[in-house]
């Protein structure tokens, strides 16, 4: 059975690891040691994303991933996670971390749990990304002809547990460098080309933010300027664009490609554009056999499952480039990357029994 104590003390011995995207060297080592622990054979790469696998147990059934990412979002170090009316937060001044390792604490519990119960299960192969709040750094980065298993379950999501999401979008990246002249500002502006006026004429022309149910786009940094006497003659902007639609993406990349170029135009500046396709879409049905096993198994729970399309990428989109096809499941993480991340213990137990059943199942 799943032990709840021991699932709630992973996950706070894991929270407590700093692990800002780069700076994995330790969370990967413990990861390593407890998969270790429980007999895997543990494979590290030069990234410290990691691979353990667990041979099948009086199964025939094909070789099952089971996946999460390691690293946390933002720069937050030194969380201090505190438990209150049954559910874990950080002490309020950082994130909490539960993105994602309530997921790698799940995956640990329940590999743990079908040893102790001596489940019968096919081979499982655990693979621990790094990077993957910066783009899918870290699964773009691994061997992925190392991989064994063609399918599998990612624990990366949250919401209800029901959730099982089968979707999400591709993702344009822009980075731009928008190039003025300058000039002093008291003096003589006239003679100058401010940067940060063209780049901001810009981007309030083009579209931003919701633009339908399954496209998205955002302006995220903009670094110029040197001082308020000076006109800026070059400003960095970095954006991107998502779409489960790649006509729609197409569209949407190019609106603010143009706009760009139409504001540099106006204002006789230059504009340096540079685009990079961070990850493909995919989509899985209900009848795709990771999905299908994951709607009986939570019928059985008493759950009814919800079929979801993302907004945001996960490792899966990289797996599936390659032929592997993954459910995304939820962990019952909430409110992530902020300082009012919280996931109920309930939820995450929850989450492990149903894993546990998905797997003995498989």
């Amino acid at each position: 059975m799943i032990n709840e104590s021991r699932l709630v003390q992973t996950f706070l011995d894991l929270v407590v690891i700093d692990s800002p995207t780069g700076q994995e060297r330790a969370i990967a080592d413990e990861i390593a040691r407890r998969c270790a622990a429980l007999g895997g054979e543990v494979i590290r790469d030069a990234h410290h994303n990691l691979i353990a696998r667990w041979p099948a147990v009086r199964s025939q059934a094909d070789w099952l991933l089971l996946s999460a990412h390691m690293d946390t979002a933002g720069a937050d170090v030194g969380i201090k996670p505190q438990i209150r009316d049954g559910v874990i937060y950080s002490d309020g001044t950082t994130i909490l971390g539960a993105d994602d390792k309530s997921g790698v604490a799940v995956i640990l519990e329940v590999i743990r749990s079908l040893q102790e119960d001596d489940i019968a299960h096919p081979p499982l192969e655990a693979v621990i990304t790094v990077s993957e709040e910066q783009g899918l750094v870290g699964a773009k980065l691994l061997d992925k002809s190392q991989l064994i298993a063609r399918q599998g379950y990612i624990l990366d999501s949250g919401g209800p547990l029901n959730n099982i999401v089968v979707s999400a979008p591709s993702q344009d990246r822009l980075y731009v460098t928008v190039y003025g002249r300058k000039a002093h500002a008291g003096a003589e502006p006239e003679k100058g080309i401010n940067a940060i006026r063209v780049a901001s004429e810009a981007i309030a022309a083009m579209p931003l933010g919701r633009i339908d149910e399954e496209t998205t786009a955002n302006i995220g940094v903009i670094r110029g300027g040197t001082a308020t006497n000076i006109v800026p003659d070059e400003v960095e902007v970095r954006g991107e664009a998502r779409s489960r639609n790649d006509e729609k993406l197409a569209r949407q990349t190019a609106a603010m490609v143009a706009a760009f170029d139409e504001a540099a135009t106006r204002h006789q500046a230059r504009v340096q554009i540079k685009l990079e396709r961070s990850y493909n879409s995919y989509a899985l049905t209900a009848e795709t056999p990771v999905v299908a096993k994951a709607m009986a198994v939570m019928a059985q729970h008493g759950l009814t499952p919800a079929l979801k399309a993302s907004g945001g990428g996960t490792d899966g989109n990289i797996y599936a480039e390659h032929g592997i096809y993954c459910a995304v499941l939820s962990t019952g993480m909430s409110e992530v990357h902020t300082s009012n991340e919280h996931i109920a213990i309930a939820d995450m137990v929850a989450c492990a029994r149903l894993l546990r059943d998905i797997i003995a199942q498989s």
